[in-house]
């Protein structure tokens, strides 16, 4: 088949999306079909940043779905590119942004398949502000886009969702779709590399000094959604000796500078606490890092199903995590709200062995019956060979 991508992120940007992206790509290029992604524009791509046999196409767009935004930029040649890409399939990504919405208006010219892999959706979701008017302006500029949702998914011939839960949070538009097209409905989750979990050559606890008994483990790029600020407080007031938190983020930004000053503050009311940050650190640095761990912890705000939460289970690491996105429907870890609960979840994994190992045990095995990457694109291919078939 000939695939094409349409994806707003792609390495070597960084993030799940990207992370994605990058995987389905390389792996339909090495099952021998011809991939092409189609992609934002960014100044440190290079040829290496490709997977082999994939190629990449890049646009200068840019702007915001809100109303009164819009996008700017080379809107006509990228709406040109997508009716006359030489397609059996169009796989876009996510809602809410340029490579999706840009391509909406002319997806009806198109021959090939059109398909959606929704990452989540939250143009519903108030997102509150300190100051006035505590986010209210760009609640109401995103009302639009909700309201013609169901419009908006009648352009695709498939719509794939990484979960069946359905909610008013980032899983609306799975009850949108069930509403309104269900015959157009597929479920195929993220998956997982397990063979990026065998037994790591690097010892990440002698590379980084940490010498305690336990090693907690946070992996996100530093940001508000993420909520690195809630888990470093929720571990230091624990205020164990024994265990070392370290968070590995893409880079250190302005969150990241708030977040070491929280935690400098921290310091004198919890002085036991020992936390590390930690930034660019390379994959294989990062896996490495799950395999030394003892527990994971993601405090995150927003999420759909994170990619860090199936690489603890992939490493058989326990984990403890906010009730966001459908974390709670994966097994091996702690599900409980920021505060108390997490404070109160991070002593009894610690002092529990053998919850610590169960909790692992039943996490790699759900990854080896349902999130293993393989598994997950043996879903895909089958799914596009259909709909390739009958259009």
């Amino acid at each position: 088949m000939r695939i094409l991508i349409a994806s707003f992120t792609f390495p070597p940007q960084v993030g799940g999306v990207a992370e994605v992206t990058r995987t389905q790509a390389a792996s339909f290029a090495a099952r021998g079909h011809q991939v092409e992604v189609v992609t934002t524009v960014d100044a440190r791509r290079t040829g290496q940043h490709a997977p082999e046999g994939v190629t990449v196409r890049q646009f200068d767009i840019s702007g915001t779905f809100l109303a009164g935004h819009g996008y700017r930029g080379e809107i006509a040649a990228y709406q040109d590119f997508i009716v006359n890409a030489k397609a059996d399939v169009v796989l876009f990504h996510c809602w809410q942004n340029w490579a999706v919405d840009v391509a909406i208006p002319v997806l009806k010219h198109s021959l090939a398949c059109k398909i959606i892999l929704s990452h989540g959706f939250d143009a519903q979701v108030w997102k509150p502000q300190p100051a006035l008017p505590w986010g209210l302006g760009v609640w109401l500029k995103a009302l639009p886009y909700l309201l013609k949702l169901p419009r908006s998914m009648r352009a695709f011939d498939q719509l794939i969702f990484l979960s069946e839960r359905s909610d008013w949070g980032r899983f609306l538009d799975v009850g949108v779709a069930q509403r309104t097209c269900s015959d157009r409905v597929s479920i195929i989750p993220n998956g997982v590399h397990l063979r990026k979990f065998e037994k790591s050559g690097f010892d990440f606890r002698k590379e980084f000094g940490i010498a305690t008994k336990f090693l907690m483990l946070n992996v996100a790029n530093y940001d508000d959604r993420k909520n690195q600020i809630a888990t470093v407080r929720d571990f230091m007031a624990a205020n164990r000796e024994d265990v070392t938190l370290v968070c590995i983020g893409g880079e250190f930004n302005e969150y990241h500078a708030k977040l070491a000053g929280i935690h400098t503050e921290l310091q004198r009311l919890f002085p036991r606490a020992k936390v590390r940050f930690l930034e660019k650190v390379p994959k294989n640095v990062i896996y490495a890092a799950y395999q030394a761990a003892d527990v994971f912890i993601l405090g995150a705000k927003y999420e759909t199903q994170p990619l860090a939460i199936l690489d603890a289970m992939a490493a058989r690491l326990p984990f403890i995590s906010t009730d966001t996105g459908c974390v709670s429907e994966f097994p091996g870890g702690l599900v409980c709200p920021a505060g108390q609960a997490t404070i109160a979840a991070v002593q009894r994994l610690l002092d529990d062995d053998e919850l610590r190992r169960r909790l692992g045990e039943e996490g790699r095995v759900a990854c080896e019956s349902k999130y293993d990457w393989v598994r997950v694109m043996d879903a895909y291919e089958k799914l596009l060979a259909r709909l390739v078939a009958q259009r």
